[in-house]
């Protein structure tokens, strides 16, 4: 393959990937205009319900990074990472380990 051969290859893999970006930023501006044309659009009842549930989306948000905060998580998978670590079976000693019974 010639090295224009690769250089359009590059190019064009590199213009796929910044398509696929952009109809990706494209979709989540549409999606936020949306949203937002739904919220004016919303009576005060609705619009209630729709603040409401989005405090309880970043107080969940909240909860998960004060649990990393104070170690919490961490804790836990250190915990289930010993328990993994004592049900694995021990590794055979060398048969040159001066340490081994009997050598």
């Amino acid at each position: 393959m010639s090295w224009w051969k690769r250089f359009v290859a590059i190019f064009k893999s590199e213009a796929t990937d910044v398509k696929q970006g952009l109809t990706n930023v494209g979709q989540a501006l549409d999606d936020e205009l949306a949203r937002k044309e739904r919220e004016l659009a919303a009576t005060p009842e609705e619009r209630i319900d729709m603040i409401l549930e989005d405090q309880a989306a970043e107080d969940a948000r909240f909860d998960q990074l004060t649990e990393r905060v104070l170690g919490k998580s961490s804790e836990a998978d250190a915990v289930a990472e010993v328990a993994d670590e004592q049900r694995a079976p021990a590794e055979p000693a060398a048969p040159d380990d001066p340490t081994e019974p009997g050598a």
